[in-house]
C-alpha cells in the first residue's frame, strides 16, 4: 500500500509537471521525489508516469489512480484538522460572515434560538463580500459564512447549497440607457458597469470595459440610483428603490440578462463536523425559505 509520503509526490509532480518542481513545493531534494515515484510503483507493480520525453506524463494507470490518490490524501488532511480540534469541546464564541446581498431577514429566529440553546455564547455578525467571506473562513477567521456560490472553494473549505437569489439588471430613470430599449448586449458596454468586487479582487464578471466597483451590493445600489452605471442587484434589495422610481429595470429587446445566484453555507473542513457545527447549518438551512 502505498504510504502518505509517496501519494504526496505522486500528485505533487502531477501538479507541477516535474519531478524537480514538485521536490521544489514539497521542499525536498529531486532524488527522494523520484525515489518515492519508483517505491510506488514498485508497491503497486505498476508504471505510474512515462519517462522518456522531457517531463514525465501520466500512464493510463496513473490517470486512474490520481483521483483516488487525492481523495485518500484529502481525506488524512480532514483527519489531522480533526484531532487537532478535539480538546476545543466548549463552544464559546461563533462568527458569523454574510454577503450584504444575500437577504437576512430570517437571521434573527435563528440567531434567537442559538441564543437560547447557547445563552453564554458571544456571537460576532461580519458582512463582507463572498470573496472576502471565503478567505475568512478558510483562515478560521469567521465559523460560517454565508455567500454566493464559488464553483471551486480553497482546500479545507466545505459547502452546502442553501437556494438561490434572483437578481436583474438595474439603471437610474435619469441614465441613457433607460431611455431606449437596447438591442443587443454590446449597447451595454458603451456605458460604465458598477460591479462587485472584494478587497483583493478589484472587479469579477464584467461586460463593460468602463468600471467602478465596491466590495457589497447596498454600495452598487446607491451608485446606480446616482445615475453613475447599470449593475446587476438582488432583486429583494433592489425592491424599495424601485418602488420609489429611483432605479428602474434595464429595457432590452434581447434575452433577459437576470439570473439566479445560488447560495451557500460553508465552513472549514476542522470544524464542519463537529456536533454545533451540524446543528448551526440545521438552523441556517431555512434562511431563504419563502
Amino acid at each position: 500500500m502505498p504510504t502518505l509520503e509517496q501519494l504526496h509526490a505522486f500528485i505533487t509532480t502531477v501538479e507541477t509537471g516535474s519531478f524537480s518542481a514538485a521536490a521544489r513545493k514539497l521542499g525536498k531534494v529531486q532524488s527522494a521525489i523520484s525515489q518515492h515515484i519508483v517505491n510506488m510503483e514498485v508497491d503497486i507493480n505498476h508504471t505510474l508516469f512515462n519517462r522518456e520525453g522531457r517531463y514525465p506524463v501520466l500512464t493510463e494507470q496513473g490517470e486512474l489512480l490520481l483521483p483516488q490518490a487525492r481523495a485518500v490524501v484529502a481525506q488524512h488532511d480532514r483527519l489531522t484538522l480533526q484531532i487537532e480540534c478535539l480538546e476545543q469541546i466548549e463552544i464559546t464564541s461563533m462568527t458569523l460572515a454574510i454577503d450584504e446581498g444575500i437577504p437576512y431577514t430570517k437571521l434573527s429566529d435563528s440567531l434567537e434560538k442559538i441564543a437560547t440553546d447557547y445563552p453564554q455564547l458571544h456571537i460576532e455578525i461580519l458582512c463582507a463580500s463572498s470573496k472576502d467571506i471565503i478567505e475568512l473562513v478558510k483562515n478560521k477567521r469567521a465559523t460560517v459564512g454565508i455567500i454566493f456560490n464559488n464553483e471551486l472553494y480553497p482546500e479545507h473549505v466545505d459547502f452546502e447549497s442553501l437556494g438561490s437569489v434572483l437578481f436583474d439588471v438595474f439603471v437610474s430613470p435619469e441614465h441613457p440607457l433607460a431611455h431606449t430599449h437596447s438591442a443587443h448586449v454590446d449597447m451595454l458596454k458603451l456605458h460604465r458597469q458598477l460591479v462587485i468586487g472584494s478587497k483583493k479582487t478589484k472587479y469579477i464578471n464584467a461586460l463593460s470595459p468602463n468600471i467602478w466597483h465596491a466590495d457589497n451590493y447596498y454600495m452598487l445600489l446607491e451608485l446606480t440610483k446616482s445615475g453613475l452605471g447599470w449593475s446587476f442587484l438582488p432583486q429583494h434589495l433592489s425592491k424599495e428603490a424601485l418602488s420609489n422610481k429611483q432605479i428602474c429595470k434595464l429595457p432590452i429587446k434581447f434575452k433577459q440578462l437576470g439570473w439566479q445566484a445560488n447560495v451557500d453555507i460553508i465552513q472549514h473542513k476542522s470544524a464542519s463536523d463537529s456536533t454545533f457545527n451540524q446543528y448551526l447549518r440545521q438552523l441556517l438551512r431555512t434562511l431563504l425559505e419563502k
